[in-house]
């Protein structure tokens, strides 16, 4: 099986076979991510008619238990022991139930009144999202832990990026295509959002059968009573200014980019009057500029710092975003070069700051003397799906505004906002990211001094 030795995961160059069981697991996670950022909305509003404000209200709903679930789950992953690890243990027992739910999302039963509707969509998606904390924070955690190599962990997230991409494919590209597909649009979605959930449980398992571990893990504190340990662990996390600031330009991105993913349904229905076979094209046009930039973007972090790089990444495609606000009727020849810029930038965002956290946790860990990666990544998770969440509201609530009436020719108002969501919105949080990351101070040369100043206690918790 793959996967390093606890002393190894130190200074050992990871195999081919553990990077790319790995990315397996990236494939199915982003690939419902991807789906529910694209077309839920639409799918709530268009398909299963519910009322915009009735489906972002519900979809909050989720988002308010995620502020308790992603540091809970962060901390009882730090204190996690079984014989199939820390982290893996969840994948093997949170496979099957995910793809469960992650079908379950999709087939709201007609008819129903917008009460019946809200506790629907609240009830599967609390569900979704619970079970997807429960896979996807110890898989993302076991990252920071197979190496602890400054340049190894950009080769490791390359893979997992290039496993996201092809799921975020699949999610945005696929899943129109199979819809249409079905003989209605509602019996499209539930059976594609069946066979997504399968992919997904059978990827989450390739990972928890092919990626091994440490087999030794490190020591940890003394015992304490449980609350006290959260709340120590989650203080010692919020004292590490270098993930604040990466958790916070991260966050910002991850508000803008799903603004667009949310609205760019209905920009290309309504702002550009094409159908919804347009959407894949321009959608496999956007991934597959960002799946060529992700070699890219790999070569310049070898040679740039991890920050640099990001911000660079944000200018390119806050600049294609600002471009997209302009594009009416009869200019569609001009948005796949827009979109091509917008990728480019898009492929920084996949790979320098998953490979920049857990450089963070090193910081926090010679701070404290204790690793708790998974506080940190639940912390990570929360900030990212309140940002997704915060979008998708937003895209709701302007879309109310506005007077946005599914499946007509939409006011000049409606299309303003749709504009608005897709444009200028997701520009300015790129925007405000960039002095977060000016500040971030994390080098190489900095980084291999926080290795070294903890080098020997953790190889005495190793060797232990």
């Amino acid at each position: 099986m793959s996967g390093p030795t606890a002393a190894q995961a130190t200074t050992t160059t990871l195999t081919l076979g553990t990077k790319l069981s790995y990315a397996v697991g990236n494939v199915g996670l982003q690939m419902l991510i991807a789906a529910m950022g694209f077309l839920l909305m639409i799918f709530y509003t268009d398909v299963a008619l519910v009322p915009p404000a009735v489906a972002g209200a519900a979809l909050l709903v989720g988002k308010v238990w995620d502020t308790i679930n992603d540091p809970l789950f962060g901390w009882v992953t730090d204190r996690t022991r079984s014989r199939w690890g820390r982290h893996r243990v969840y994948l093997i027992y949170g496979a099957i139930p995910l793809a469960v739910v992650s079908a379950a999302v999709w087939m709201v039963p007609p008819g129903l009144s917008p009460v019946a509707a809200f506790l629907w969509i609240a009830i599967t998606y609390t569900l979704f999202d619970t079970l997807m904390t429960l896979v996807q924070l110890p898989y993302q955690a076991m990252a920071a832990n197979l190496t602890r190599d400054y340049d190894e962990r950009t080769s490791l997230t390359a893979f997992a990026s290039l496993g996201a991409l092809l799921g975020f494919f699949a999610g945005s590209v696929l899943m129109p295509v199979l819809v249409r597909a079905a003989p209605d649009a509602r019996t499209g979605y539930a059976l594609a959002g069946a066979c997504f959930g399968l992919v997904a449980g059978m990827a989450v398992a390739v990972v928890a059968w092919r990626v091994r571990e440490p087999a030794v893990e490190e020591a940890t504190a003394e015992p304490a009573p449980a609350w006290d340990s959260v709340r120590r662990t989650l203080l010692g996390t919020l004292r590490n200014r270098p993930f604040l600031l990466l958790v916070g330009a991260a966050g910002l991105v991850r508000l803008g980019l799903t603004l667009v993913q949310g609205a760019l349904a209905y920009f290309v229905i309504y702002q550009l009057q094409g159908t919804q076979g347009d959407l894949p094209r321009l959608m496999a046009i956007l991934l597959g500029v960002v799946g060529i930039s992700l070699f890219v973007w790999k070569r310049v972090v070898d040679r740039w710092e991890k920050n640099r790089a990001y911000l660079l990444g944000l200018v390119f495609s806050a600049t294609g975003l600002l471009t997209l606000y302009w594009i009416g009727p009869g200019q569609q020849g001009a948005v796949p070069v827009v979109l091509a810029l917008i990728g480019v930038g898009m492929g920084a965002h996949w790979i320098v700051p998953f490979a920049m956290v857990p450089d963070t946790i090193d910081h926090g860990h010679m701070l404290a003397g204790e690793r708790t990666t998974g506080m940190y990544y639940g912390l990570f998770g929360l900030v990212d799906k309140i940002a997704r969440t915060l979008a998708t509201v937003v895209v709701a609530a302007v879309l109310d505004l506005t007077h946005y009436v599914p499946n007509v020719a939409q006011s000049a108002q409606a299309l303003g906002g749709i504009r608005l969501m897709t444009g200028p919105l997701p520009a300015l949080c790129l925007a405000l990211a960039i002095p977060l990351l000016l500040a971030y101070p994390i080098t190489r040369a900095r980084h291999g001094e926080i290795r070294r100043s903890v080098g020997d206690v953790r190889d005495s918790q190793f060797a232990g």
